[in-house]
């Protein structure tokens, strides 16, 4: 599961790893559901109605779902993909990691960090929100740091090729003892 705050390049690094692991049937990318509209510079996912999340989290159909950020986030077919011993790349949150060690008892979990003044840029550079807004991400986003020896966390501050080949050499390393 890759965790971290919103700007540190999860999505990226996610699919610049889908892209270099396209040939390898053993690793699933697992895309999430989330009651939040798509858009060109948001994470591809599937776009899903408040009322229809609900009735799929009643009628269990989610292995997995949370709500985070005003947004409910749910995931198919994680069961299936582990009786057929793929390794799963999700993209998690830190709010729920504690369920989700619950479910996943196997979780691995990788944290993206980047320097807070990189990070800062970043959430200006995408325009979604105001000074206030970015100042209490960053906030929230220190405070829900996992402070955890399990927890792998991966600096992302440089370049995005460099950085995607190395969280690349992570996944292969850890799918292999694992």
């Amino acid at each position: 599961m890759i965790i971290g705050p919103s700007g540190s390049g999860k999505d990226t690094l996610i699919s610049g790893a889908k892209l270099l692991l396209d040939n390898e049937n053993r690793y699933v990318f697992a895309q999430r559901e989330i009651t939040r509209a798509q858009t060109g510079d948001a994470e591809d996912h599937i776009e899903i109605s408040e009322s229809e999340f609900k009735q799929k989290q009643l009628a269990n159909v989610y292995s997995l779902s949370w709500y985070a950020n005003g947004l409910n986030y749910g995931v198919t077919r994680l069961d299936e993909y582990m009786r057929q011993e793929k390794f799963v790349i999700l993209n998690g949150s830190r709010g729920a990691l504690k369920d989700i060690r619950q479910k996943y008892k196997d979780t691995i979990v990788i944290q993206v960090e980047v320097p807070p003044e990189l990070l800062r840029k970043r959430l200006i550079s995408r325009g979604r929100e105001d000074s206030g807004e970015i100042d209490a991400r960053l906030a929230r986003g220190g405070a829900l740091r996992i402070l955890d020896p399990t927890v792998i966390n991966f600096i992302n501050e440089k370049p995005i090729q460099e950085s995607i080949n190395e969280f690349v050499a992570i996944l292969k390393n850890l799918s292999n003892h694992s």
